[in-house]
C-alpha cells in the first residue's frame, strides 16, 4: 500500500491513511499500552470539582467517542471514572458542543456514539485537558483531521492553557505533515509508547 509522502496534499494523505487504517486492524496490545500511558499522564491532574472556582473547576478531560479505526478512550474513562470526562457532540449543523461523559448516548448518522440532543452542555472553560483524535500527527504536534474542520473550530474556544493532547497509534505519527495557517498545534502527543510534550 502506498505510503503518504511529505509533498502530498492533505487530501492525498487522508485517502492513503484511511486505506491503511481499513487494512490494518487495531492492535489490542497497543491499545492497552496507550490506555496505560494516558492514565499515568492524567494522574498528574486532580479530578474536577465543579463547586469550586477555577482552576479547580476547569480540570475536566475532554475525550471523543471513537470510531473503529481510532484509539479507543472508553477504557480510559471506565478506569478513571466517567465523571472526570466530557465528550463532544457533532450536531447536524454548526460547531461541536461539549457534554458530560455520563450523558445518555445516541448513534450519529455516521455510526459513532455521541451525547443525545437533550444532554446538558458544559462551557468550554471547564476543560483542562483535551484528548484530540486525528488521522495522523507529526513530531511537531501538527494534526491531520478528517477534513470537516470541527476540531480546528473547537480548540481555539478552549482555555489558552488547556493541554491539547493528540491521541494516535505510533504508526500514525510521522515526521512532517502538510499544514495550513488555521491548523491548531498540539501541546502533547500520546501513543502506545507514552505521552510526550511537543515543541510545536
Amino acid at each position: 500500500m502506498p505510503v503518504p509522502q511529505a509533498a502530498d496534499t492533505k487530501a492525498q494523505w487522508r485517502r492513503r491513511l484511511r486505506e491503511r487504517a481499513a487494512a490494518e486492524p487495531v492492535d489490542p496490545a497497543a491499545q492497552l499500552d496507550l490506555t496505560d500511558a494516558l492514565a499515568a499522564f492524567l494522574a498528574e491532574f486532580p479530578p474536577a470539582h465543579p463547586e469550586l472556582p477555577p482552576p479547580a473547576s476547569a480540570s475536566l478531560v475532554l475525550m471523543y467517542l471513537s470510531m473503529p479505526t481510532e484509539p479507543a478512550l472508553e477504557p480510559l474513562a471506565e478506569r478513571l471514572g466517567r465523571e472526570r470526562f466530557a465528550v463532544t457532540r457533532t450536531p447536524e449543523s454548526g460547531p461541536l458542543t461539549i457534554h458530560p461523559a455520563t450523558a445518555e448516548l445516541e448513534r450519529h448518522r455516521y455510526g459513532f456514539m455521541q451525547p443525545s440532543a437533550g444532554a446538558p452542555r458544559l462551557p468550554e472553560g471547564r476543560v483542562g485537558v483535551a484528548l484530540v483524535p486525528g488521522l495522523a500527527f507529526d513530531r511537531r504536534g501538527n494534526r491531520l483531521g478528517r477534513g470537516a474542520g470541527y476540531y480546528d473550530e473547537l480548540l481555539p474556544r478552549l482555555a489558552a492553557d488547556c493541554l491539547r493532547v493528540g491521541v494516535a497509534f505510533e504508526r500514525d505519527v510521522v515526521e512532517a505533515l502538510p499544514t495550513e495557517p488555521h491548523d491548531v498545534v498540539m501541546t502533547h502527543l500520546a501513543t502506545e509508547r507514552g505521552v510526550v510534550a511537543v515543541a510545536g
